[in-house]
């Protein structure tokens, strides 16, 4: 035996490319997709929607020739297709999600090299492997419309187009649910929750494509100019509306330990970023008096939106996390705001806001639908910027009363819409036992940020400035505190790490 023989034994087997090209498959997808083929539910669903075909080709093939009509079978087809992409695909990924997280599949998982977030892509890629399977199936269909007349490519493309967002945004909404429903006594009702939502969205998507509602509505977007626009309009609310879906199903796969907060915050902040470029690409310049205005105060209230779950954390950061934090001084002081705690997701949401309203002091418009139609906006903004901070200090401050646990910070999310539910009820049931009606606005509606904001807005705003203006300082300085704090603790951790 010659000493090449004894290298080429002992050297690790070469695999062809096919089979190095397999491995880097997700493997989630592999099993995921295995598993919807074997299953009853599949094999039905080809049925039925074969079944169908041969009905529609049964009908065209018996009308008059000239009395066909492509658009009809466009419908037709679009329509037999919307409840496999929107009901019978997302509640198979909510099945298999309930079914692997009952039977503790997930955390067998999470035990090798798939974390999370590769194990929900999985998923999602699954469910995009079924939507080509029933578009293939009824492409035939589809193609003949098109040679009948009645209906274009354009038409079809952005249908299709539709759909797979459609398809994508509803499955990634229905594997969140799926994780969110941990409680066994709740987990019937969200089942039935998920597939009464679902039938509603299916049944409404059918009966809009069956009347030629939609057909209509397509065709007049295609000739308005407005459909780059729509569809990168589209495009961006898909993508935020799945990352969400992402973010929140990966947070309840992870350790009670993990980081489960930096990924929204970081997003967050990229939201802008995502939002004005949208505006500043495929946005005429003649519109953004309109659409600047409208696009900074949607920020700010899903700003807030965010802040009731940054508010209601535990305070302290967990042991794991505290052993993960930058080592440099700077860097660990400028990421604090990123970080779990609900100190620091007070200053994040802060920081989000004033960043919006420099951004919004800088390019604010001068005009637009009318000429006071960009400062109603601004005033506006300001008011929901005063009550998000009032909002989100009183929910922070209610959750500093709960025990430092995860179902302490569930109780707070629960907690703060009653508070606000409260804060507007209350004074209006007062006003309406005292004086057997609800009258004009008072001082005792102050809590109340939808009739306030409706009446300072308008020709009060004079009077009601520098009360908001000196709200929202006295609501910063009430937090410098907290701000400390909340970035004493990142910076401590950051120099006991460099000090080993």
């Amino acid at each position: 035996m010659t000493l090449v023989d004894v290298s080429e034994r002992g050297s690790p087997p070469r695999h062809s490319f096919g089979a190095r090209l397999s491995d880097l498959v997700n493997p989630i997808l592999v099993r995921e997709v295995q598993q919807a083929v074997k299953g009853r539910v599949f094999p039905w669903a080809i049925l039925l929607a074969l079944a169908a075909s041969v009905v529609i080709a049964s009908v065209v093939s018996s009308e008059e020739r000239g009395v066909v009509n492509g658009r009809g079978v466009f419908s037709a087809g679009l329509a037999t297709l919307a409840p496999l992409l929107l009901f019978v695909v997302p509640m198979q990924a909510y099945n298999s999600m309930r079914t692997e997280l009952r039977g503790g599949i997930v955390e067998q998982l999470l035990m090798t090299r798939l974390g999370p977030g590769r194990v929900l892509i999985g998923k999602l890629q699954a469910a995009m492997v079924q939507f080509l399977l029933y578009v293939s199936l009824l492409a035939p269909l589809l193609a003949t419309s098109y040679l009948l007349r009645g209906v274009d490519l354009p038409t079809i493309a952005v249908s299709l187009f539709f759909a797979f967002v459609a398809c994508l945004t509803a499955t990634a909404f229905a594997i969140s649910s799926a994780a969110q429903a941990i409680v066994p006594a709740l987990q019937a009702i969200a089942n039935l929750g998920m597939a009464f939502g679902l039938g509603v969205a299916t049944l409404g998507a059918v009966f809009a494509i069956a009347g030629g509602d939609y057909t209509q509505l397509i065709g007049a977007l295609i000739r308005s100019g407005q459909l780059t626009v729509t569809l990168t309009a589209v495009t961006l609310a898909a993508t935020v509306s799945v990352t969400l879906s992402w973010l929140t199903a990966r947070s309840y796969l992870l350790h009670t330990f993990e980081d489960k907060s930096s990924g929204f915050r970081v997003f967050l902040w990229a939201l802008p970023v995502l939002v004005y470029g949208w505006m500043c690409v495929f946005v005429e310049r003649a519109y953004w008096s309109e659409v600047f205005p409208s696009l900074t105060v949607g920020l700010l209230l899903m700003g807030i939106g965010f802040g009731v779950f940054m508010v209601t954390e535990q305070r302290a950061l967990s042991p794991r996390v505290r052993h993960h934090v930058p080592k440099g001084g700077l860097t660990s002081a400028l990421a604090a705001p990123l970080l779990p705690g609900r100190d620091r997701g007070m200053l994040c949401f802060t920081a989000f806001a004033l960043f919006l309203l420099a951004v919004g002091w800088s390019f604010w418009p001068q005009g637009g639908l009318d000429e006071r139609g960009p400062d109603l906006v601004a005033r506006v903004g300001l008011m929901i910027f005063a009550y998000g901070l009032f909002y989100l200090n009183a929910g922070r401050w209610l959750r500093g009363l709960l025990p430092e646990t995860v179902p302490g910070s569930q109780a707070g999310r629960v907690v703060m819409p009653v508070l606000l539910f409260a804060c507007i009820v209350v004074p209006l049931l007062v006003d309406g036992l005292r004086g057997g009606y609800v009258g004009e606005w008072h001082w005792g509606h102050v809590l109340n940020p939808f009739w306030t904001t409706v009446h300072a807005v308008s020709d009060r705003w004079v009077d009601a400035q520098p009360v908001v203006l000196g709200a929202l300082v006295a609501l910063s300085i009430a937090q410098v505190p907290l701000w400390i704090r909340g970035v004493g603790e990142v910076t401590r951790a950051s120099t006991a790490l460099r000090r080993r």
